[in-house]
């Protein structure tokens, strides 16, 4: 993957999710989930294509879908994602309105 997209996804990663990866940290991570793996090579980088990240993000992460009604448990979903991350040693930072 080129460095663009990778900065892309990650971006996207951190915005909807708080997770902070390195670009190692996301090589590793691929390496270990090929359906996120597939979504971000199947990503065009644009925001309203990236379901297919967050989806794989969250069954990589928790073994579960992402929530798909809009604020239905998201907030807490996104606690628990978060959690999982920091155990595996991610950093979180606080996600944008």
């Amino acid at each position: 993957m080129n460095d663009d997209k990778a900065h892309r996804a990650i971006a996207h990663i951190q915005s909807i999710s708080g997770i902070k990866l390195s670009h190692e940290q996301l090589d590793r991570l691929l390496e270990e989930a090929s359906p996120l793996r597939d979504a971000v090579r199947r990503w065009n980088g644009e925001k309203g294509e990236a379901a297919g990240i967050a989806g794989a993000l969250a069954q990589t992460m928790l073994g579960e879908p992402w929530p798909t009604e809009p604020h239905a448990g998201q907030g807490e979903f996104v606690d628990r994602l978060q959690d999982a991350a920091t155990q595996r040693g991610y950093d979180i930072v606080p996600i944008a309105d």
